[in-house]
């Protein structure tokens, strides 16, 4: 159904369902700007408590990993995932 839809709309922009009713025709413009900003926080990290900080490197690649000690569980895992 999806490529006879395709097809019809390449065709002339149209597409019918099952033969019934009048077909439609589907709009290319729109009154839609194409980026629409969002306004982000200015704070994007607020520390909850004591946190572990861990650096990685390989080559002339390095990642900086913080992590809160309250999710030190979940850090571990994460860690050996990695290391796999």
């Amino acid at each position: 159904m999806l490529h006879r839809w395709l097809k019809e709309h390449a065709h002339d922009g149209r597409h019918q369902l099952n033969g019934a009713g009048p077909p439609f025709k589907v709009s290319t413009t729109s009154n839609v700007p194409a980026f629409i900003p969002v306004k982000l926080p200015t704070v994007l990290h607020e520390a909850t408590g004591p946190e572990l900080k861990m650096e990685l490197r390989k080559g002339a690649l390095s990642m900086t990993v913080t992590w809160p000690v309250s999710a030190v569980a979940d850090f571990t895992q994460w860690t050996q995932s990695i290391l796999k």
